[in-house]
């Protein structure tokens, strides 16, 4: 059975006991990521961030970066980054 007729059918049984339906499938799954991300905010900062390049004091430089903040360099680092696609093998 698929996931969508089984859903069809606990809506169904539900309605005929006079229940509320439940929630379709998927409908929580941005609550659960987002729970994620933040969790995972927390406990970068709890912890740091593990001593890389980034939490090294930056030495003054002409580069792209040298005109941005500590707060600002601090917000990038703790940003997510995307998900990647990997790559398919060939």
């Amino acid at each position: 059975m698929a996931l969508m007729d089984q859903y069809a059918l606990d809506v169904w049984r539900l309605g005929s006991h006079g229940q509320a339906p439940p929630p379709a499938p998927g409908s929580h799954e941005a609550k659960l990521l987002r729970a994620w991300w933040v969790a995972r905010r927390e406990a970068r900062k709890e912890l740091g961030s593990g001593g890389g390049p980034a939490d090294r004091a930056a030495a003054p430089s002409s580069g792209p970066r040298a005109g941005r903040g500590e707060a600002q360099r601090r917000a990038s680092r703790t940003a997510p980054r995307p998900l990647r696609r990997r790559a398919g093998r060939a």
